[in-house]
């Protein structure tokens, strides 16, 4: 089927055995169960969720130390799910997108989108990936615009060295809706301003675009996160629906840098990936979930993220 025709289709279905799979046992590691929300104080852009079970119960990260990792067969990795943890699998430009769920899941529906797993593809990015989120998102019917992609690269809290992207369903408003942009290049390459607290690039996808030039665009985008990878820089991707009015009915996809490798994920605290740098953050502890700040979170994402792009900025001037 034609992903274009049928994005929605398929969504109805994932949801479908996503709520099916969580009453069934032995497929999650918990039920989900969030039982505290909140803004944090402040600007009220970042969001927080109270999630002990995800703490206590996920399977312990990998540490991947090159933006060129090999993949691992003896490591865990995808192709060691069992069968139940696969939801479905979407033809796409002649392989199969696998949607397998994440079995310690942030949100409901959470998703974990990983092209060709028999390939073993290692964590980085490819163009297929890519185009096939990008596409996904453009043509679900979501009135909610709820459904969001991520991405960690290896050093940017990536957990397991196989190809994949997270498919959450996180209604909240959050500091990636909101931020103020501003124009860096050509028509749709935006940057954030300097009024808002931390950096990123932005590309701005339409659905309306014509097939050429949207393959076009997404090149570019991929191109970009290639010299990520070639200059060693860590990278988090956050796919979202616009919901800021004047940019009308887009699809935004945000790149946060990271100016070091991300080695260490203390399970207790919170690390910063494409959830906290989008404005999503859960915690295990319910004393950090009363204690935490807006400005310690901002702080936070900024220390890791900041310097770096002085560099980003010159790569958009070339």
């Amino acid at each position: 089927m034609d992903l274009k025709t049928n994005a929605n289709s398929y969504l109805n279905e994932l949801k479908r055995k996503w709520l099916q799979r969580q009453n069934t046992d032995n497929v999650f590691a918990y039920n989900l169960n969030v039982t505290k929300t909140k803004y944090l104080p402040g600007n009220k852009i970042i969001y927080m969720e109270f999630n002990p079970q995800r703490t206590r119960l996920r399977r312990i990260p990998q540490t991947i130390g090159s933006l060129k990792p090999v993949f691992d067969e003896e490591t865990f990795n995808f192709k060691k799910i069992k069968p139940l943890e696969l939801l479905m699998s979407i033809p796409f430009e002649g392989t199969d997108i696998s949607m397998l769920i994440n079995k310690s899941p942030l949100t409901r529906y959470h998703t974990l989108i990983c092209p060709d797993v028999a390939a073993g593809q290692p964590q980085r990015l490819t163009l297929p990936a890519l185009k096939f989120c990008v596409q996904f998102l453009l043509n679900i019917r979501d009135e909610e615009n709820a459904f969001r992609i991520g991405y960690n690269s290896p050093g940017a809290l990536a957990s397991v060295n196989h190809l994949h992207l997270h498919l959450l369903y996180v209604t909240a408003y959050l500091y990636s809706d909101k931020a103020e942009l501003e124009l860096l290049q050509s028509t749709n390459i935006y940057r954030l301003s300097d009024k808002m607290p931390t950096d990123a690039i932005c590309f701005i996808f339409n659905k309306t675009t014509d097939a050429e030039a949207l393959s076009a665009q997404i090149l570019k985008l991929f191109n970009f996160i290639i010299w990520l990878c070639e200059h060693d820089i860590p990278h988090n991707l956050f796919l979202t629906p616009n919901r800021n009015e004047s940019l009308g009915n887009v699809l935004k996809v945000f790149v946060f840098c990271r100016k070091s490798f991300c080695y260490i994920k203390d399970l207790n605290t919170y690390n910063i990936g494409f959830c906290e740098v989008s404005g999503y953050v859960t915690v295990g502890d319910e004393q950090l979930y009363e204690r935490l700040t807006e400005q310690e979170v901002l702080a936070k994402i900024q220390q890791e993220t900041g310097d770096v792009f002085k560099e980003i900025y010159d790569y958009f001037k070339v």
